[in-house]
């Protein structure tokens, strides 16, 4: 009977983690705190242009980044520190709290351009993944959330998705473009664009 039991057990627990692998989360409340506010403030205005696609990087007790998709052009901006230790501030009685409106957070940013139907495509399969988000009830401690929104302010996110998942492939198709703005040559643009045009083709089989 305990046997039977653990077993069903496992059986939940690994049905509730594949399906918050299978699909993105909407958003929670708080990703609309001083802290997520501030953290895509410091992006946009580096980017300093309305994007039609936000993909932001939270993670533990690192820098935070972003990704901004304008029109067929793909930003990314780096935090040189961690926004949120800098956030916390010691007053004159050595008491320690989070204040986001302190940072002075220095960002980098990049750009790349893309085809134009290249960068439409990305933009529907994030949007398509973003809409199609479904509650799992999964949590975890110490990851890294990233949130997914769109200029029309639909959002989702996920939390440290296994490589070969449906969100981990959303996630690796982030880190493509991020890599794609490191590059200025017309050959390793093409090459590179490339390679996150048949990641797309990917993304676009699995979730037909």
């Amino acid at each position: 009977m305990k046997n039977r039991l653990a077993q069903l057990i496992f059986l939940a627990f690994f049905q509730s983690t594949a399906l918050a692998q299978s699909s993105l989360e909407p958003c929670r409340k708080d990703f609309i705190d001083a802290y997520h506010v501030g953290v895509n403030k410091v992006i946009d205005d580096a980017v300093a242009v309305p994007s039609s696609l936000q993909l932001t990087t939270f993670p533990s007790f690192q820098a935070e980044s972003g990704l901004r998709l304008v029109a067929s052009k793909v930003y990314f901006v780096e935090f040189q520190t961690s926004f949120w230790g800098d956030s916390y501030v010691v007053d004159r009685k050595e008491n320690g709290r989070m204040d986001f409106t302190k940072p002075r957070t220095v960002a980098k940013s990049r750009s790349a351009p893309l085809r134009s139907d290249t960068a439409q495509r990305i933009g529907r399969a994030y949007s398509k993944a973003i809409t199609e988000a479904t509650q799992s009830g999964r949590t975890g401690l110490d990851g890294t959330a990233y949130v997914l929104s769109t200029g029309k302010g639909d959002c989702a996110w996920a939390w440290s998705p296994e490589p070969n998942s449906q969100n981990g492939q959303l996630i690796e198709l982030m880190r493509r473009l991020e890599t794609h703005t490191k590059f200025s040559s017309l050959i390793d643009l093409q090459r590179s664009e490339k390679s996150i045009i048949q990641l797309l083709n990917t993304i676009e089989r699995v979730g037909k």
